[in-house]
């Protein structure tokens, strides 16, 4: 059956108390909830990276959202929904749909829905970016069917969507593994705790290739078989592909060249570089758009080794970005930095381990999305 949204939850908006007065914010105890603390696939949330005080709560006359109220945020990201394990608040690009008991509501089942729903196609673009707000939510109809119908539905949503976590789990946990042993045989690369012999990264590179992009007015560049990399390709640690693809017209025609595989590719401009440096390894002939850099090493130094020392500097690398802009790397300082090569038996041993491990998360990966198709299929199913 369908309802309007308003007839069922009270809508709930956040808010921000005021940054000026400390005590608002100082030994805070009661969970604060922003964009950044939701994700994507985490059902439940209880804790959050801000902690407000009572007195912030009080001054503001904020609401406390009760424990198992779906929340979801509504401005600039989209979409992204929990369940509270907990009471807590949130600040004001968060609506809280609160039960108001008229009928009976398995909070899973609204979780889910929310998901499936596109809700960007509802947006006006604002000056900040899309954002919807409580009348369009208000308005809102979602089909709420039986409650023993939405405890099935959400039943067996929750078991693949645990089956999910644990696989992304062991992503992580493999990722931390090569993290561990990277400080294990080459040790704190800011501190070259082992006297590693130092030497500029420039000095280790056969060639620094920059890229650029070929001109968008033509279309024929775009209509290739050639890998073109850019910031939006560079969200794993191996490129195999890229999203768009160009023609050796397109390459004659401008600035950017052709990559060789097991080269080193470094984001130089973005906002992610803001708190990521995004650092891969091509395994087959890319190009690159001018936001990257590539790195083509001698035989002193191994890609793999490269890549995990740059994530292990990645936080001191970009303190200096803050300092110059907000997302451009100061690329000529980094490849003069001086870095520890350490013998290349060890790098080969290091490199072996993490192919090894690489193959593991293959795997896994492969079953996520096998899965997440599974999920999706059922989402559409249920929910239409």
């Amino acid at each position: 059956m369908l309802y309007k949204l308003s007839d069922v939850f009270d809508l709930q908006m956040g808010k921000t108390p005021s940054r000026d007065n400390n005590m608002y914010w100082k030994d805070g105890n009661l969970p604060w909830v922003s964009i950044a603390d939701l994700s994507k696939s985490q059902i439940y949330i209880e804790n959050s990276k801000e902690m407000i005080t009572n007195l912030a709560a009080k001054d503001t006359l904020m609401k406390c959202i009760p424990q198992d109220t779906v929340i979801m945020s509504f401005k600039l990201s989209l979409g992204k929904t929990a369940i509270t394990r907990t009471p807590l608040y949130t600040n004001e690009a968060i609506m809280a749909f609160v039960d108001k008991k008229v009928i009976q509501i398995e909070p899973k089942y609204i979780y889910f829905l929310f998901r499936n729903i596109q809700w960007g196609q509802y947006t006006n673009n604002a000056v900040k970016g899309k954002t919807l707000n409580k009348k369009f939510f208000s308005d809102f109809q979602i089909n709420i069917p039986e409650y023993i119908q939405q405890t099935k539905i959400a039943s067996i949503l929750i078991r693949i969507n645990k089956i999910l976590e644990y696989k992304h789990s062991l992503i992580k946990a493999y990722d931390a593994l090569i993290k561990s042993r990277f400080i294990e045989l080459f040790g704190d690369p800011v501190l070259n705790e082992k006297g590693w012999n130092l030497t500029s990264l420039e000095s280790v590179c056969q060639s620094i290739y920059g890229g650029g992009t070929p001109s968008k007015k033509i279309k024929e560049y775009y209509m290739g078989t050639i890998p073109w990399v850019t910031s939006k390709d560079m969200k794993s640690d191996i490129i195999v592909d890229s999203i768009e693809h160009i023609t050796q017209v397109a390459i004659d025609n401008s600035s950017t060249k052709i990559i060789p595989p097991e080269s080193v590719l470094i984001v130089i401009r973005s906002g992610i570089l803001k708190h990521t440096l995004p650092v891969c390894i091509n395994k087959s002939r890319v190009t690159i758009n001018q936001d990257l850099k590539a790195l083509v090493l001698d035989e002193r130094c191994k890609a793999i080794y490269l890549q995990y020392l740059l994530k292990a500097l990645e936080k001191d690398i970009l303190s200096g970005v803050r300092a110059v802009t907000a997302d451009n790397l100061e690329f000529n300082s980094l490849k003069k930095r001086k870095i520890p090569i350490p013998p290349i038996n060890i790098q080969i041993k290091f490199s072996q381990m993490v192919n090894q491990i690489n193959k593991l998360k293959s795997d896994v990966q492969k079953s996520i999305d096998e899965t997440q198709l599974l999920m999706d299929s059922l989402m559409q199913e249920y929910f239409g």
